[in-house]
C-alpha cells in the first residue's frame, strides 16, 4: 500500500524517530487542508508536505529543532504578511500545526490503521492534545463496521458517557463527510479526528501507451492502480512501473475476476474494438462511480446499438458510461489523452464523495427537454437537419446536452419527426413525438414534460436550433439551479435573457395546466420574485437559427471557433 501512514511504520520500524507534522486546522487562505502531513528527520523533509513556501519552511525549522526529543509542539502559524514582507506569506489566514516529536508512542495504534485500511475498512485516528508547555499526545483508531478493531474505550462499553457518545457521533460525521475536525476546549483535552480511508481503486483494462501514460497519472494522484492485459510484453513491471498491481490475462476474463468496490474507477483503453467490447460486457452492470471508454463518437454509438440489440446492458447502463472517455481538453498526444482522462477521473472522485453509490457526477434528477418539432417554416427546409460542424445542427444539440451535468435528455419531435429521429438514433436520448407541434412551441414544452422520469426536480428548456450553446453554460444553469434558492434559473447576457432557461419542478403542474397557445414567457412573468438570472457573458443564447442569414451567420461564428489563430 502507499498510504502516508506506510511510510510512517516503515520509519519507526527501522529505528528511525521521524518528526511527525500535521494541519490541525486552518483559517481563512491557507496552502492545505486540515489533515494534510509531513515527516521530518534531523536534516529536513522526509516525506509528505504541508502545502510547501514559507509555513513548511518554518515547520521545518521546528521539527529540525525538537526532532531526537521528546518535546512534541502545537502553534499557530500566520499567513498574512502584506506586499513589502520579503518572506512573509501573503495567503491572508493561518494554520494551526502539530509537531509530534515521538510519534513512535504510537506506533500500535498507526498498525491497527494499516491492518484495517489494507482490508479495505475505512476509519477515524482520534488525537488527544493535552498541555501547553507539555504536550502530551494520546492516539486511537476506530475502524468504520467491524467490531473486531474497536479499541478500549468505544462508547458500548461506557454507555452512559455522553462525552463518548458526542465523539463517537461526531466521528461517524467525520468519516461520512471525509473532513477532518479539531475542536478545542479549556476544561477538556484537544481533540483532533482524521478520516482514514483506503485509497481509490483505477483499474485500467490496456497496458498500451495510454494506459501506461494512465497508470503513471494515477499513482501521483493517489489510485492504486491496477493494469490488465494478455500481452506479456506490455504488462510487465518494466512497461509500467507505476501499476500496484498488474493482470496478464484475456482482457475479458481479467474484468469478470475483479472484485469492485464502491470506490473502483475503471478506464477501458485496449488495442481494439473486441477487447473493448469484452471490457465493458465486464463491467457494465458494476454499482461503481465510473466507467470510461476510449474511441471515437461513431464507434460509441455503434457500440451502444450493438449492446442494446443483444441486451447486454440497459440505456442506463450504457448511458452512465463517459464514452468518449476523458474532459474535452483538445488533447491530441498520449500524454494529453491521458490528463484528459485523470481530470476526469478527480472529477468523479470528487462528486462520488459527495453522492455515492451509484451515482456518476450527473444531476440525475435534472432532465434536459429539447425542443426539436418546429416546421422550420422561415427557412423554407428542414434546418434541424442542416450540417453544423462535423454533424447536423440538432446532432450538435443533443451531443452538447450528453455531455452535460444534465441526468436526462428528452427530444419533443413534430414537423420532420422521422429523419430527425433516425438522424439522432444513436445518442442516449429519448425521443417523444408531439401530435401538435402545430400548435406552437409550448405544446412541446407540455409533451416533453409529460414525459419526464420520476423523481425529476427540475427540467432544463433547449432550443433544438441553438447548436451554439454548450455544456458549459448547461453545467453553469445546473450548479447555479443547486446553489440558488431560486426554482427558476435564467440564462442572460449584458441583462438581456435567453435561453436556456431551468425550471424546477414545483411549477410543472401549472405549465401542464396553462392553456394552449401560453408562453414560458408567462411562467416567468407570473414568478419574477422566484427568478435568478445566471449572466453568461455569451451573446450566443440570444440567437437562433431560423433564416438562412442566421444559418450562415452562425456557421461564420462556429468556424472561427474552431480554427487556431
Amino acid at each position: 500500500m502507499r498510504h502516508f501512514y506506510h511510510t510512517l511504520i516503515g520509519e519507526l520500524e527501522n529505528k528511525r524517530r521521524p518528526v511527525l507534522a500535521t494541519v490541525l486546522a486552518t483559517r481563512g487562505s491557507a496552502p492545505q487542508v486540515p489533515g494534510a502531513s509531513a515527516l521530518f528527520s534531523g536534516r529536513g523533509l522526509l516525506s509528505g508536505t504541508l502545502g510547501g513556501g514559507i509555513l513548511e519552511g518554518d515547520a521545518t525549522r521546528k521539527a529540525m529543532q525538537i526532532h531526537g526529543k521528546s518535546t512534541s509542539l502545537v502553534y499557530t502559524f500566520g499567513l498574512d504578511a502584506d506586499f513589502s514582507s520579503s518572506e512573509g506569506a501573503i495567503c491572508g489566514g493561518s494554520a494551526t500545526i502539530l509537531l509530534d516529536a515521538d510519534p513512535g508512542r504510537s506506533l500500535q495504534v498507526f498498525r491497527e490503521l494499516e491492518k484495517s485500511i489494507g482490508n479495505g475498512i475505512p476509519g477515524v485516528l482520534l488525537t488527544r492534545i493535552t498541555g501547553s508547555d507539555k504536550i502530551e499526545i494520546k492516539r486511537q483508531w476506530f475502524a468504520s463496521g467491524d467490531p473486531d478493531l474497536k479499541p478500549k474505550g468505544h462508547p458500548d462499553e461506557h454507555p452512559a458517557s455522553a462525552e463518548w457518545k458526542n465523539l463517537w457521533a461526531e466521528m461517524d460525521a467525520c468519516l461520512a463527510e471525509g473532513k477532518c475536525t479539531y475542536r478545542q476546549r479549556s476544561d477538556a483535552p484537544a481533540v483532533f479526528l482524521e478520516p482514514v480511508r483506503p485509497l481509490p481503486k483505477l483499474l485500467i483494462a490496456g497496458a498500451g501507451h495510454i494506459g501506461r501514460a494512465l497508470a503513471h497519472l494515477g499513482n501521483l494522484l493517489d489510485f492504486e492502480v491496477t493494469v490488465l492485459d494478455d500481452r506479456k510484453e506490455y504488462a510487465n513491471a518494466r512497461n509500467i512501473p507505476d501499476a500496484d498491481r498488474l493482470i496478464v490475462e484475456p482482457v475479458g476474463k481479467a474484468m469478470q475476476e475483479i472484485r469492485p468496490g464502491p470506490d473502483t474507477h475503471v478506464v477501458i483503453v485496449t488495442r481494439g474494438h473486441r477487447d473493448d467490447t469484452e471490457a465493458l460486457r465486464a463491467c457494465i452492470s458494476w454499482d461503481v462511480p465510473y466507467i470510461g471508454m476510449i474511441g471515437s463518437r461513431k464507434k460509441i454509438r455503434t457500440m451502444r446499438e450493438n449492446f442494446l440489440s443483444h441486451d447486454w446492458a440497459t440505456a442506463s447502463q450504457f448511458d452512465r458510461v463517459y464514452a468518449p472517455v476523458g474532459l474535452e481538453i483538445g488533447s491530441k498526444t498520449v500524454q494529453e489523452i491521458a490528463v484528459s482522462i485523470a481530470a476526469q477521473l478527480i472529477q468523479a472522485r470528487n462528486d462520488s464523495k459527495k453522492s455515492y453509490p451509484g451515482n456518476p457526477p450527473k444531476a440525475r434528477h435534472i432532465s434536459a427537454i429539447i425542443l426539436a418539432a418546429g416546421e422550420s417554416s422561415r427557412m423554407k427546409k428542414p434546418k434541424l437537419l442542416l450540417p453544423f460542424g462535423d454533424r447536423s445542427i440538432i446532432e450538435t444539440v443533443v451531443d452538447h446536452a450528453g455531455r452535460s451535468a444534465i441526468g436526462k435528455t428528452i427530444v419533443v419531435l413534430g414537423a420532420n419527426h422521422e429523419a430527425i429521429g433516425k438522424q439522432i438514433r444513436n445518442y442516449p436520448v429519448e425521443t417523444v413525438y408531439n401530435s401538435q407541434y402545430k400548435k406552437g412551441m409550448f405544446s412541446s414544452v407540455q409533451c416533453g414534460l409529460r414525459a419526464v422520469p420520476e423523481p425529476t426536480e427540475a427540467v432544463m428548456i433547449l432550443l433544438g436550433d441553438q447548436p451554439m450553446i454548450g455544456t458549459g453554460i448547461m453545467d453553469r444553469m445546473v450548479k447555479a439551479y443547486r446553489k440558488a434558492e431560486s426554482g427558476i434559473i435564467v440564462a442572460s447576457c449584458k441583462g438581456k435573457r435567453g435561453h436556456p432557461i431551468l425550471i424546477g419542478s414545483k411549477y410543472f403542474r401549472e405549465l401542464l395546466e396553462l392553456p394552449s397557445g401560453s408562453s414560458l414567457r408567462e411562467l416567468l412573468d407570473m414568478h419574477l420574485e422566484d427568478i435568478t438570472e445566471l449572466e453568461t457573458d455569451s451573446p450566443e443564447i440570444l440567437r437562433d437559427i431560423d433564416t438562412e442569414k442566421d444559418y450562415q451567420e452562425e456557421l461564420k461564428h462556429h468556424h472561427k471557433t474552431q480554427t487556431p489563430s
